[in-house]
């Protein structure tokens, strides 16, 4: 009963979506089908895993800053007004910008390894030791 309810729900929205002319998407959160992210940490890393279907590396950018892990990223299609089969009629895929912040303190910047296959990127973010991270201060 209650999935026959929640079809009805999707059913009916999806018909107001058809009816005025909305994107699929238009009540979601943008960042609802992309940028997804999972974050572990071990005794030595972080690690940063995100959902980027349709990306090119080449248009993901990474910084490190501040304790700060920003991931931000662009997504075209090209030709969007025609397909090889004549005009589309109706689009759920999306492009545009996007852009997520993560803040891991305590990282080594410069030993920051990302790697991007089949649509998910993965980045790996080596904490600092103690010893890296000595901070004291020797009095003369």
């Amino acid at each position: 009963m209650a999935n026959e309810m929640m079809n009805r729900h999707n059913d009916v929205f999806d018909a107001m979506n058809d009816w005025f002319g909305f994107p699929r998407n238009f009540f979601d959160d943008k960042v609802a089908n992309i940028m997804q992210a999972d974050l572990s940490e071990t005794d030595k890393d972080y690690i940063v895993t995100l959902d980027m279907p349709g990306f090119d590396k080449n248009k993901i950018h990474l910084n490190y800053q501040d304790g700060i892990l920003s991931v931000s990223g662009t997504r075209k299609f090209e030709n969007n007004e025609t397909a090889k089969n004549g005009d589309v009629i109706h689009k759920e895929r999306s492009e545009g910008h996007v852009s997520r912040s993560f803040r891991l303190p305590n990282v080594v910047a410069n030993k920051i390894h990302a790697k991007y296959d089949d649509g998910v990127l993965t980045i790996t973010l080596p904490k600092q030791n103690a010893e890296e991270n000595n901070s004291s201060i020797q009095i003369d």
